[in-house]
């Protein structure tokens, strides 16, 4: 009785360790499953659950985003990219006929040269990444002007600090990518009526 009771306390002081390792080291799961979902739409047979994989990416990076205090961020990822780009790629996929290339097996196989390039690619990536992210720390970090930051505090709300900068000296070029977004829209939606009639 004594050495299952040992075990059960044993099991649960484990469980209560790896689960305070995995709160402590959440950007890294997330960042894991990140890389997992990518791998998965990239190498799904369907449309359909590539999307889906695409997904469930984009929601680990905002996770990612939250881990890091970034919730503008996060929201802004969850609502552009989860929300708004998932939704326009189904849109695609519903509206363009795969099954006229499915026969043709472009998408089922890739040739051996083309795995020696990604591999090439991704260790070249990952070279750069390590020069570029690991290299030395900036002088002096980006931050808003004084007049701008009156009154806020930068560290904890960082969704109005963006805001202020966004909207103050970056407004001229949010409206213009705003208005290349609905002129891509709109050519995307008269393209596909025109492919369809």
């Amino acid at each position: 009785m004594d050495t299952i009771k040992q075990l059960t306390e044993q099991i649960v002081a484990y469980l209560d360790e790896l689960i305070a390792f995995i709160g402590q080291h959440l950007f890294l799961v997330f960042g894991l499953l990140s890389v997992a979902f990518a791998a998965l739409m990239i190498f799904a047979k369907s449309a359909v659950h590539s999307v889906l994989a695409f997904l469930g990416c984009m929601l680990c990076i905002a996770a990612c985003y939250l881990t890091l205090h970034a919730e503008f961020l996060a929201v802004a990822q969850m609502l552009v990219y989860a929300g708004g780009i998932v939704v326009l790629f189904l849109f695609v996929v519903m509206l363009v006929e795969l099954s006229k290339y499915k026969d043709s097996r472009l998408f089922q196989k890739q040739s051996p040269l083309a795995s020696v390039v990604v591999l090439a690619g991704i260790g070249g990536f990952l070279y750069l990444f390590r020069q570029l992210i690991f290299g030395p720390s900036a002088i002096q970090p980006l931050s808003l002007s004084p007049e701008l930051a009156e009154g806020l505090d930068v560290a904890s709300q960082n969704a109005q600090a963006i805001s202020r900068g966004m909207f103050t000296g970056y407004l001229l070029p949010f409206e213009i990518m705003s208005v290349i977004l609905l002129i891509a829209l709109i050519g995307a939606i008269t393209l596909a009526k025109h492919e369809r009639a």
